[in-house]
């Protein structure tokens, strides 16, 4: 069974798997190994590599280093990039993932610059000692970030219907476009089995909606190219 993924982003091979390895004891003793797992990775040259990355991993709640470009990765290159240069990067897609900043450096004038876009910034040593109760308010805000995709859902499908049998108003198809902007960002799970209950929750509604969809669908592809 596939699981959503921690994934912590560190430029130093010693504090990135200590990082990860103090996330993976808390996964063992919240006893959740069977829907969450950790994933470690030096950070990456191009910037648009994170993107594929995040989707293809499945990666639900995303923690980065400051900075990442001390040490040389496996390319023998450094990065000319922060953790808060990544982040705020990250936003302009992933806008309501799970992002924090574990770091040495809290008070660094990059990471202040741009510290709202972080869901919060840790001191290192202060995450380790704490490990499983940072983790459990990951998953809350993951859950909550779930949630609020949820009710996207349903009403960009509540919208669809109308715009398919020509009902919308012209404020219900802006709503409609800023929904399905909105809804790029991965939802990839906060446990596979809590995404499938509220997926199955509203799986009568949105397959009485499929046909209104791909009509709507057709809509705003139309009207995105004019």
């Amino acid at each position: 069974m596939k699981t959503t993924k921690i994934a912590v982003v560190d430029d130093r091979d010693d504090a990135r798997k200590m990082v990860a390895d103090v996330i993976e004891d808390a996964i063992i003793n919240l006893d959740i190994k069977n829907n969450w797992s950790v994933i470690e990775t030096t950070p990456f040259l191009n910037l648009g590599d994170y993107s594929k990355w995040i989707n293809n991993e499945q990666i639900g709640v995303l923690i980065l280093d400051e900075r990442l470009g001390e040490v040389p990765g496996t390319s023998g290159k450094s990065v000319n990039y922060k953790g808060s240069d990544l982040v705020n990067i990250l936003r302009t897609q992933f806008k309501g993932m799970p992002i924090y900043g574990v770091t040495s450096y809290p008070d660094d004038p990059s990471m202040q610059q741009h510290f709202a876009l972080f869901d919060e910034v840790m001191k290192r040593e202060d995450f380790s000692s704490k490990a499983s109760l940072y983790v459990e308010r990951f998953l809350r805000t993951y859950k909550n970030f779930l949630e609020s995709n949820e009710k996207e859902l349903t009403e960009l499908s509540m919208i669809s219907k109308r715009i398919a049998i020509g009902k919308a108003t012209t404020k219900q198809k802006k709503r409609a476009e800023a929904i399905q902007k909105n809804l790029e960002i991965p939802v990839t799970t906060i446990a596979l089995n809590s995404r499938k209950e509220w997926l199955d929750a509203y799986q009568e509604v949105i397959d009485s909606f499929k046909m209104a969809q791909k009509e709507a669908k057709r809509y705003l592809n139309q009207k995105n190219k004019k």
